[in-house]
């Protein structure tokens, strides 16, 4: 029996980060700007960006 392992875990570079913690990861930091947009609007009060996990630089800071 052949088994596929794989031999690395895939990093998702872009975070969900609301009030500064961790909210969701996302490969695509379009998925991760459609999320964040989606909780601000439920959240308004709440502090909600997308980091960049590779340079640890702002992505976006979703305003409401």
């Amino acid at each position: 029996m052949n088994t596929l392992t794989p031999t690395k875990l895939v990093e998702c570079p872009f975070e969900v980060r609301v009030d500064d913690v961790l909210h969701d990861r996302f490969y695509d930091v379009r998925d991760a700007v459609a999320v964040a947009k989606q909780v601000k609007a439920t959240k308004r009060a709440a502090d909600v960006v997308v980091i960049d996990t590779r340079t640890k630089k702002l992505v976006i800071k979703v305003d409401g």
